[in-house]
């Protein structure tokens, strides 16, 4: 039997007043699976999944994410987007977007690190499916 993933999704609208602090947070931004490949199998967690207009210093600072999980590109915003934002409101975690195999993967890790270096990016490139 597949263990399927604790996950708790809530809209930027709701609020989670009983998040437990002994699990670990990952706030997942604007992806269109719920839950996204990258988060299968993943236990002893709570997701919170907003959309990118909606992440704000006071949802940082409530939900306290040990990372964010985004696409590489999205409807409204790309991956540097994001970074940027975050970096400007003070989040010094990991961030991790989803993304097919890229010819250069290195190339966005290297633009990521020179906009936002102290941010904790890496990829995570999913097979095509």
């Amino acid at each position: 039997m597949t263990r399927r993933p604790e996950l708790h999704a809530v809209t930027s609208a709701q609020r989670d007043e009983n998040l437990s602090h002994d699990r670990r947070c990952i706030l997942v931004v604007e992806t269109s699976q719920v839950p996204p490949l990258a988060m299968q199998g993943v236990s002893g967690a709570v997701a919170t999944i907003i959309k990118f207009p909606d992440l704000d210093g006071a949802l940082l600072a409530r939900l306290q994410p040990d990372i964010v999980v985004a696409p590489l590109i999205g409807d409204r915003f790309d991956i540097l987007d994001l970074a940027v934002e975050l970096d400007r409101l003070g989040y010094r975690g990991a961030l991790r977007a989803v993304t097919r195999p890229l010819p250069n993967a290195d190339l966005v890790r290297r633009e990521i690190a020179a906009q936002c270096p102290r941010i904790d990016f890496a990829l995570i490139e999913l097979p095509l499916v």
